[in-house]
């Protein structure tokens, strides 16, 4: 191992920028009305190609969302899609493709992947598309939880997809207009701060928003077939009763990576995970009964809170090993619904597994609940086993994960009469979702119809409850009614009155960005794989040699400050005010060499260039943002030097490469 770093900087991080990225922008609307969350997505997509091309993007959504609309703005006019079977909207779009017709297509891949689809956009043009889903807020520790998801790591296991549908990250870590909007209680970004209802955020983390308090009302929309909805969410206040589970703990390999972007602990996941744990040992009762496990390529009983002398869910967690293995999520399920007479199934894990069969787990016939660790972690495949068996999913980024396994344990104390047993009937319905209870009722009516996109958004809603009562043809009529996107339709749009392209046109996929916890996670398994307990030298140019009683922050730092330099003193040499233009552009004629020579040194390390592409910098602009942001001395030019490169708001990794090179705001 030579240089760990090579890979990195050459590998999938860096991939498929062979050709301009089509998506060149994207804003969220976010509005949040009595536990009901919509999300609009905007997204920008330009051809910068001599030729017409096909950009296509696979993202996660929340499981239990439903989209309900999409829409384009093409050359000045906009489009709306329409709800059609799964297969006939595919052959819409590929007619309309073979035609040279611009067309766009939103499927879902599997429950909560999506994938989005514009083909024949022509050289120089540009189409934005408008997506809008819809969701309810899961009950924390008296607050409402909304985690929007926009991108993931790498997931263990054989995908069912095919390559051109894949979810594949390595792209450029792009900024998002983010706005949001409520009625209720003082809503709060998790990472960064809302500005009268506006931030920026990066494409690299998930967006996290918890509103403090909200009141439940009903809330009116009007359903496809003009009938009156009246959906109504409100937190469970049920008779709780005794917990009586078996606790799946993961401890793969990519359960050692951290929870979210570097902090001063950098706690992983399963340390986070044992952490919570402990915590809510303390608030069992006595009639409660936990059988816990682990498992990685192989499941592991722990012991239950009856057969060992200390009988404490606490003690029991102090016995979980630390990660190791793969991630075999299907066979540690099915071993422990064989062998754990447990009636329900807690799963904590990131979920990045394909390995599970869902309806296989399923025909078990008990409720399991999961609760996902980490900014990188996949609702996807685990989150449609909770859908199926009643249970529900709660998703955790690091310093919320006792509140998350809390939330996990009252949900399922609530009792459960299984999916036959339903409330259904033509004009009512009532569901467990995210320790909420969510009931929907249609009547008819000769009032005016209810307008606007929460009218649209709660008939969405409601027939998204109703569609796993149904069988597919039933369920598919109603999804294409209500223009949903489901297993069974899919939205399609095609612009008829737009010129038409010539051939085939080029396939460009669309890489998410990075998740922020990425880079920490390689170079921290880069730090165990050495395995010395001898520090290095900078000196020397020695590579790297850690004690393997460091936390994992100061292995990282170690690790890091192996290839990088000091910039402490350039920082007082170089004056802000002479060129500030040039220095955001990267170019440095204007300071002294002697500063340059140091700056394009620092800019040839390898976390330097692979941090810069992963933020859609070159490396020198992000040493000039670094040293504007973190040198001194500190002026108003070099700030504003800082905010053009950086942002308002940098997140945690970069400031922490700044450190590294000893600069200190």
């Amino acid at each position: 191992m030579t240089d760990p770093l090579a890979a990195f900087a050459t590998g999938a991080f860096v991939a498929h920028t062979r050709h301009p990225i089509p998506c060149i922008g994207s804003c969220f609307d976010v509005d949040i009305e009595a536990g009901l969350a919509v999300v609009q997505t905007r997204r920008r997509f330009r051809n910068d190609e001599a030729q017409s091309i096909e950009a296509t993007i696979t993202f996660p959504i929340p499981v239990h969302a439903t989209l309900f609309s999409l829409n384009a703005r093409i050359d000045g006019r906009t489009l709306s899609a329409h709800a059609r079977r799964r297969a006939d909207a595919r052959r819409s779009y590929e007619e309309a493709i073979e035609d040279g017709k611009t067309t766009v297509l939103h499927e879902e891949l599997l429950r909560g992947v999506h994938m989005l689809s514009v083909a024949h956009i022509p050289p120089g043009a540009e189409v934005e598309v408008t997506s809008s889903w819809v969701k309810t807020l899961s009950s924390v520790g008296g607050s409402g939880s909304l985690r929007i998801p926009l991108t993931v790591g790498d997931i263990y296991g054989r995908s069912p997809l095919p390559a051109s549908d894949e979810l594949i990250h390595g792209g450029p870590n792009q900024m998002a207009e983010l706005t949001v909007r409520s009625s209720d209680g003082k809503i709060r970004l998790a990472g960064g701060l809302l500005k009268n209802g506006r931030a920026q955020v990066g494409l690299n983390r998930p967006i996290d928003l918890r509103v403090d308090s909200w009141k439940p009302r009903d809330l009116v929309g009007r359903a496809a077939d003009g009938r009156k909805v009246v959906l109504r969410i409100e937190p469970l206040h049920g008779s709780p009763e005794p917990v009586n589970l078996a606790l799946l703990v993961d401890r793969s390999g990519s359960m050692a990576s951290g929870c979210s972007g570097m902090t001063d602990d950098a706690l992983s996941k399963h340390q986070a995970v044992v952490r919570g744990l402990r915590t809510v040992a303390r608030r069992l009762e006595g009639t409660d009964w936990v059988d816990v496990w682990e498992f990685d390529d192989a499941l592991n009983h722990i012991g239950t809170t009856e057969t060992i002398s200390d009988t404490s869910l606490e003690a029991l967690a102090g016995r979980l090993s630390t990660p190791r293995g793969g991630t075999e999520i299907g066979a540690a399920l099915s071993g422990v619904l064989a062998r754990s007479q447990a009636r329900d199934v807690l799963l904590v894990t990131d979920g990045k597994s394909h390995a599970l069969d869902v309806q296989s787990l399923a025909r078990f016939g008990r409720r399991i609940s999961v609760v996902l660790v980490g900014e990188d972690s996949l609702e996807a495949n685990v989150g449609h086993l909770t859908a199926l068996t009643g249970g529900d999913i709660f998703v955790a980024s690091g310093d919320d994960v006792i509140e998350m396994l809390t939330a996990a344990f009252q949900s399922l104390r609530q009792g459960y009469a299984g999916r036959a047993e339903a409330e259904i009937d033509p004009t009512r319905l009532t569901v467990k979702r995210g320790n909420n209870l969510v009931s929907a009722m249609w009547e008819a009516t000769t009032d005016q119809p209810e307008t606007g996109v929460l009218s649209r958004a709660v008939s969405a809603m409601a027939a998204s409850l109703v569609l796993n009562s149904l069988n597919e043809d039933r369920g598919g009529a109603l999804a294409e009614a209500e223009g949903l996107v489901t297993h069974l339709t899919s939205l399609v749009l095609v612009d008829d009155a737009g010129g038409a392209q010539e051939g085939a046109p080029a396939m460009r996929k669309i890489p998410l960005p990075d998740p922020e916890v990425a880079i920490q996670a390689f170079l921290c398994s880069e730090v165990r794989a050495l395995g010395t307990r001898t520090r290095f030298s900078i000196s020397t140019g020695a590579r790297p040699r850690f004690d393997s009683s460091l936390t994992r922050k100061e292995q990282l730092e170690y690790f890091l400050l192996g290839y990088l330099v000091d910039l402490s003193e350039a920082c007082g040499r170089l004056d802000w005010d002479v060129a500030p233009q040039k220095l955001i552009e990267g170019k440095l004629s204007s300071i002294d060499s002697q500063t340059a020579k140091e700056i394009r040194r620092a800019a040839r390390t390898k976390p330097v260039i692979v941090l810069a592409k992963q933020h859609g910098l070159t490396a020198i602009v992000l040493i000039v943002g670094l040293m504007a942001l973190l040198g001194k001395p500190r002026t108003r030019t070099s700030a504003r030097i800082a905010k053009a490169i950086l942002g308002a708001h940098p997140s945690p990794v970069i400031i922490a490469l700044g450190r590294l090179f000893n600069l200190q705001s």
